[in-house]
């Protein structure tokens, strides 16, 4: 598990379906995701690629899923990953959501993704971090920024956008590992 001041992220488990099926499916949750009518995944559909994460045996895996809780009393809040996890050139992006609405704007995304992203740098020896997101995602872009992710540049239409039935731009950013080791200890401080 990795601790954070107010949260843990632990292991996906069988019985995560349950979370991610009420998550997933809400489509006011996901809407910042493009997918204002949630993934339109069923429960088993979840169920069984949990269990296909779980099945995985290697250390070290093109990505993976992982569940944010709260610190003090386990509660699962949301959901962090890292994929496309390239060895060859020590990179991967990731993804995250605090999925409780009732737990947003309280310093756990913060916190998660500081801890998440020293967790990347040091378990996968990353040298890059990448991430994208849709050009109206302000609130994230804050806090990428706030964490030392720079904006590389916008990719014209990038992704198709259920929200509006079109195709966005989206805003992609990275952090650099020699960065993130010169600033993480002011950032901690922050917390």
């Amino acid at each position: 598990m990795i601790e954070g001041k107010n949260i843990v992220i632990r292991q996906l488990e069988l019985g995560d379906e349950e979370y991610l099926y009420k998550w997933w499916n809400d489509g006011e949750m996901m809407a910042h995701a493009t997918h204002p009518f949630g993934t339109l995944q069923s429960k088993e559909s979840i169920k069984l690629n949990i269990l296909k994460e779980i099945e995985e045996t290697k250390m070290f895996s093109k990505k993976r899923r992982f569940i944010i809780c709260k610190k003090e009393d386990l509660e699962p809040i949301g959901e962090i990953n890292y994929n496309d996890w390239d060895a060859r050139n020590q990179k991967c992006e990731f993804g995250i959501k605090i999925c409780e609405t009732s737990e947003q704007n309280r310093g756990y995304g913060k916190d998660t993704l500081f801890h998440f992203i020293d967790f990347l740098f040091r378990f996968l020896n990353l040298n890059k971090i990448e991430l994208t997101t849709m050009v109206d995602n302000n609130r994230s872009k804050g806090l990428y920024k706030k964490l030392g992710f720079q904006e590389i540049g916008i990719i014209r239409e990038g992704y198709f956008d259920s929200r509006r039935g079109e195709y966005s731009d989206v805003r992609y950013m990275d952090l650099l590992k020699k960065d993130w080791n010169k600033i993480k200890d002011s950032i901690r401080d922050s917390l």
